[in-house]
């Protein structure tokens, strides 16, 4: 046996002071005289035995009493199997997940508080000299260094929901870099979470040299619908157009669902609502429909009733049409002329091949060349330089085979197919890539049967290996009507025949309009409806600033990023956003809005699935439910401190003056 405080082992020289008392009875004894003693005497010397012996057990039970006393105090301890106690002070770092999925509730309470409540009592199992850190999602950095137990139950009072959700690897190494500064000490993890399974991807084998428990926290059963994500199919919003809007919505309860309302809002006015039928653990795609009227920002907003679970249950949008695709066409014909004059988002500018503005280049959405024999190396040059930057072209050929060579050196320029000689076949269009953005969503149901455009002759293309592209429409002989084929980050679209009627009927087809007002839009979106808070933005304004600073303002708050300005646009890095939300963004002192920026919190927590409990045998670690955390700390104090025995002699202490109080009370 061996005692945690051994110095209190000299106040067993205590123990004299009742023999002392003991051997010196201060008692004096008054004679009383009899005239006859002799029976007297008799019963006197009977009594004084038994009163010696009462006298010597109440003393031996004073002497007992007093040293099991001394013994308590000094904390007596039976090493476990003989091992040998580690002396040095322990550093013990607590992780209590805050994210989202701890807003559920047990039978408890709530997980999180639950999860505090947990974490009192491992902490309270260690000694005052051991040293702690606490650490949540946040990953803030108070909480990274080690602290005392005062101040982690302080810091753990302050423990609250947050948005921020961690891998599991990412939290077991930042505990490790705060047990940096204490080498030489035994080092303990405890990770309290409800262990969603989501967490655990990335987590490989676990130090060795680090006791790793997790501690889970069940929720009741999980019923959670979430809002993942939306978007359009179009690329682009066009004012005054019809616009449909896809969003997508999970279940991933246990249950189905059936016309739960989703309401679609545009600038705080309801343009929508849709009921939601969703299987259990599975997901469904609502269609919404809305037009905007003006080329402005428009702050839009996804929301739906579900409990407990609520920070999926909104999605905010930012939605703007873009007006006024410029098209530059070189030798524009009638046919050209006339399709983009039936819509007044589509401005065209023509140019003669001989007379051509190539600043004009910079703002156009799409260049279109008809039938240019001769291709300048100025023009060659400038539009390589506008393809390679992300543009689109249509090249018509010309009618004349003369023109071949020259056309041909020029479609090698741009990695795009060669023209062959003219054939004179009938043919026509069998079928159509609805997949490729130009004609994607146009058709809403391709008849098997369809009357596509027919061609009495046309060019026949010869595809290199080293051509990055496909057929956009193609004929019944299997060669390319329209090839596209793709040029650093620009597209070149071209016509195996001129819009010519003794050619082809492609410009009488209803294939035409459409074709050729989606040309434009084939390599524009209109950029994203929303972010996700989690990860840095660069992002790039619309029209450039002059400003190096920008202001995001929502209702409550105002945040500050540097601008980056060079010559083709102005971005900023945008970061740390804390609440989700639409953001509107200013110059420093204008009133002018440069932009509306939507933020939403990540769908990582909205899968509510737990892990299994033997999910983590190869990765050094070990899943304790709540209820073991009583044999917790009986392991802990068995491994640290050995089989305590403080408490059997304070028990035996009092026993032992129970006896003495029932001897004083015994009359002999």
């Amino acid at each position: 046996m061996l005692f945690a405080f051994p110095t209190f082992l000299f106040a067993l020289f205590a123990i004299a002071i009742p023999i002392l008392i003991h051997l010196f009875q201060l008692r004096r004894y008054k004679k009383i005289v009899f005239s006859d003693i002799r029976f007297l005497k008799q019963i006197t010397e009977q009594n004084q035995k038994q009163r010696n012996i009462k006298e010597w057990i109440i003393l031996a039970a004073r002497c007992l009493a007093l040293a099991c006393l001394v013994f308590a105090f000094a904390k007596p301890f039976i090493l476990l199997n003989n091992r040998t106690i580690n002396k040095s002070s322990k550093v013990v770092s607590v992780f209590i997940d805050n994210s989202f999925s701890m807003s559920q509730q047990n039978k408890e309470g709530q997980l999180l508080e639950v999860a505090k409540h947990k974490a009192r009592d491992i902490v309270s199992y260690y000694g005052d000299n051991d040293l702690f850190q606490i650490l949540t999602n946040d990953f803030e950095g108070k909480h990274q260094r080690l602290i005392e137990k005062k101040d982690f139950l302080l810091y753990l009072d302050e423990v609250k929901i947050s948005n921020q959700t961690k891998q599991f690897d990412k939290i077991i190494a930042r505990q490790k870099q705060a047990f940096e500064t204490e080498a030489n000490s035994n080092k303990i993890v405890y990770i309290i979470s409800d262990l969603q399974q989501n967490q655990f991807q990335q987590l490989a084998a676990i130090d060795t040299n680090l006791q790793v428990n997790f501690i889970q926290i069940k929720p009741n059963v999980s019923n959670n619908i979430s809002i993942d994500s939306a978007w359009i199919e179009q690329p682009l919003i066009l004012p005054n157009t019809n616009t449909f809007l896809l969003v997508k919505i999970s279940n991933y309860g246990i249950t189905e669902i059936t016309d739960v309302p989703l309401v679609f809002k545009i600038d705080n006015v309801q343009k929508g609502i849709a009921n939601i039928s969703c299987k259990a653990n599975s997901s469904a795609e609502v269609q919404l429909q809305f037009s905007l009227n003006d080329a402005q920002y428009h702050q839009a907003e996804l929301s739906l009733l579900d409990n407990p679970v609520v920070f999926d249950d909104k999605l905010y949008l930012t939605l703007k049409a873009y007006s006024n695709q410029n098209i530059i066409a070189i030798n524009a014909n009638k046919y050209i002329q006339n399709v983009y004059a039936i819509d007044e988002n589509y401005k065209l500018q023509s140019f003669n091949s001989n007379t051509i503005d190539y600043s004009s280049f910079n703002n156009a959405s799409c260049i279109v060349l008809n039938e240019v024999a001769d291709v300048s190396s100025g023009l060659q040059t400038e539009l390589q330089k506008y393809i390679n930057n992300g543009g689109v072209a249509l090249i018509i050929p010309s009618a004349s085979a003369n023109d071949l060579p020259k056309t041909n050196t020029f479609l090698q320029q741009l990695n795009a197919p060669q023209l062959l000689a003219v054939s004179n076949q009938n043919l026509n269009v069998s079928r159509i890539n609805v997949f490729d953005d130009v004609f994607k969503n146009v058709f809403s149901k391709i008849p098997e049967i369809a009357n596509w455009p027919n061609l009495s002759k046309n060019y026949a293309m010869q595809l290199n290996s080293g051509i990055k592209g496909y057929h956009i429409a193609t004929l019944n002989n299997d060669a390319p009507f329209i090839f596209k084929s793709r040029y650093g980050k620009g597209f070149v679209y071209l016509l195996s025949t001129p819009l010519q009627n003794d050619w082809c009927n492609f410009t009488t087809h209803a294939l035409f309009v459409p074709f050729m007002l989606r040309l434009p839009l084939v390599n524009k979106q209109s950029g994203s409806l929303y972010y996700n808070m989690d990860k840095p933005v660069n992002y790039a304004f619309d029209k450039n600033t002059n400003s190096k600073v920008v202001y995001l303002k929502d209702k409550k708050d105002e945040i500050a990023f540097d601008v980056n300005n060079n010559e083709s646009k102005s971005t900023a890095n945008i970061s740390g956003i804390k609440q989700a939300g639409s953001y509107q963004v200013f110059e420093k002192n204008k009133t002018d809005l440069l932009a509306t920026i939507s933020f939403n919190l990540n769908r990582n927590e909205s899968n509510l699935k737990i892990i299994a409990d033997d999910s983590l045998s190869n990765t050094n670690a070990s899943i304790i439910q709540t209820a073991d955390l009583l044999k917790l700390q009986k392991e802990i104090e068995l491994n640290y401190h050995g089989t305590q025995l403080w408490r059997w002699f304070l028990l035996a202490a009092l026993a032992f003056i129970l006896v003495e109080v029932l001897l004083l009370k015994w009359k002999v």
